[in-house]
């Protein structure tokens, strides 16, 4: 399987990679590994602190997971888009869920590809966004090859792709979605 590094920020908005952190690594024994866009300890949206992370630099191979969160629709974005490309550009498969999408679209990554998002209109904020065409309005994760895209309330159709991507295979990943769903199946009549 391959390797999977999770990208924080601060504010990063904890729940939305709670799944493919959690019952990834405890379910698939996948290989994750967090990092912060700069380097340096972040708290979670939730104010849950994380002790001083390693700085995000382009890997080699693998799974470059960006968590959303508020400081990608800031003036000031975290400046990972350069970094990203690099990653696609080595092989890695590159996801982003909500306001990480748009990090992904100011890299360009999104242009060519099906993706979605928090909204096109969302997206299209980024001034450099040219892949309107290619957007997919719903509620669920869209892999294109090694672009994957979420919006905000799709952390389990999110940990699946990206599973996927790492070499877990459909039928085992789409456990999650099953297993997640239990919760809202209706009980008796």
């Amino acid at each position: 399987m391959l390797a999977i590094t999770i990208v924080l920020t601060e504010g990063y908005s904890d729940w939305e990679i709670g799944v493919l952190a959690g019952i990834g690594g405890a379910f698939y024994s996948a290989d994750i590994k967090f990092v912060s866009a700069e380097g340096g300890a972040v708290t979670g949206i939730s104010g849950l602190k994380t002790g001083a992370l390693e700085r995000f630099s382009a890997p080699d191979g693998g799974i470059v997971v960006v968590c959303g969160g508020p400081a990608f629709g800031s003036d000031t974005p975290p400046e990972i888009e350069e970094r990203l490309k690099e990653a696609y550009e080595n092989g890695c498969a590159v996801a982003g869920i909500c306001g990480a999408t748009l990090a992904l679209a100011r890299a360009g990554l999104l242009d060519d590809v099906a993706h979605t998002s928090n909204g096109l209109d969302y997206l299209q904020a980024v001034k450099t966004y040219q892949g309107a065409a290619h957007y997919r309005d719903q509620p669920q994760a869209v892999r294109d090859g090694r672009i994957i895209t979420a919006a905000a309330p799709a952390p389990a159709s999110f940990a699946v792709a990206v599973l996927e991507a790492a070499g877990v295979e459909q039928e085992a990943a789409g456990v999650i979605m099953g297993m997640l769903s239990q919760e809202h199946a209706r009980v008796g009549s």
